[in-house]
């Protein structure tokens, strides 16, 4: 995700909630800045927008690593990896599940793994190890192979018996997705609240200090927005009460803030929350069209 196509979405979307804004930083759409840096008001440390009694900065949330990691798949990969069963040195038709910030190149070791639970006889790693049947566990003797596949194999896999995944019954498919696990949802609340947060040894955040100078700028209104990649909004739109749940903020802890945006490009959606309304979920369409530069408040060059 682009950050000029991270601020377009966040644009529309504050548009929408907040009423007319302009940049306040350098606009994205002429790359320029409408209000020129001075010794008063510096370029350093501006937020995104502005309104009339309304601020509001900007914050893209990506996981890098796997959207790069992805491409690498895609690119070596592209759609599901898929063949009989010898083709990749196993007997059974198994479904594989690879995540997409496991590097390309632990394929061989994925395998590898799926053959050794083969041979022991181990059908799937969705179930927790062996449940003492195998190895006592927290004994500290020997861990059966179960356990240590299936407790610590960076991938998930089954036997297809039905063939319901594959594009003919018995063949073996790999797919390289990401698990739609409440972790990604930790992450996500843990990346939001550390950037709203002073750190433990009291110092502010950049985004709390770009709020700092909107309140000394008279902003009655300091909105930060956070626009999710869709590594982190993918869950949020397959468990939909979810999103509710990233709006538990500490908020006399993250003052000067009044409202936190999240919003997600690739589903059209965006939550407000603040602590002196109800959280709103509203429907942010048309959000990919190019602003006029009237619209942002351009300048035409002479």
């Amino acid at each position: 995700m682009r950050r000029q196509d991270s601020e377009q979405f966040a644009f529309w979307t504050c548009r929408r909630l907040f009423g007319p804004i302009v940049p306040y930083d350098r606009c994205f759409g002429c790359g320029v800045m409408h209000i020129p840096p001075s010794h008063g008001d510096p370029h350093n440390g501006r937020y995104d927008f502005a309104g009339e009694e309304v601020a509001v900065e900007v914050v893209s949330v990506v996981n890098s690593s796997a959207l790069r990691n992805f491409s690498s798949w895609n690119k070596r990969h592209p759609g599901p990896i898929e063949g009989e069963p010898s083709e990749f040195k196993l007997a059974l038709p198994w479904v594989i599940e690879v995540l997409a910030r496991t590097p390309i190149s632990q394929l061989d070791t994925v395998l590898e793994a799926v053959r050794s639970m083969e041979r022991v006889g181990i059908r799937t790693n969705r179930t927790y190890g062996c449940g003492g049947r195998r190895c006592a566990a927290g004994s500290g003797g020997r861990v059966c192979t179960f356990c240590q596949v299936a407790l610590t194999a960076p991938f998930d896999a089954y036997v297809d018996d039905e063939g319901l995944l594959a594009s003919r019954k018995g063949n073996v498919v790999v797919n390289v997705s990401e698990s739609l696990t409440s972790r990604r949802l930790l992450d996500l609340v843990h990346e939001i609240t550390s950037l709203l947060r002073p750190s433990a040894y009291g110092e502010r955040t950049d985004v709390q200090r770009k709020m700092d100078l909107a309140e000394q700028q008279g902003k009655s209104r300091r909105v930060v927005c956070f626009v999710l990649d869709l590594h982190f909004s993918l869950p949020l739109n397959v468990y939909p009460g979810t999103w509710k749940k990233l709006g538990t903020f500490p908020w006399d802890a993250i003052r000067p803030v009044t409202e936190v945006v999240v919003a997600s490009p690739d589903f059209h959606r965006a939550v407000v929350f603040s602590d002196a309304a109800p959280t709103r979920q509203i429907s942010v369409r048309d959000a990919e069209k190019v602003p006029a530069k009237r619209t942002l408040g351009c300048r035409s060059r002479r």
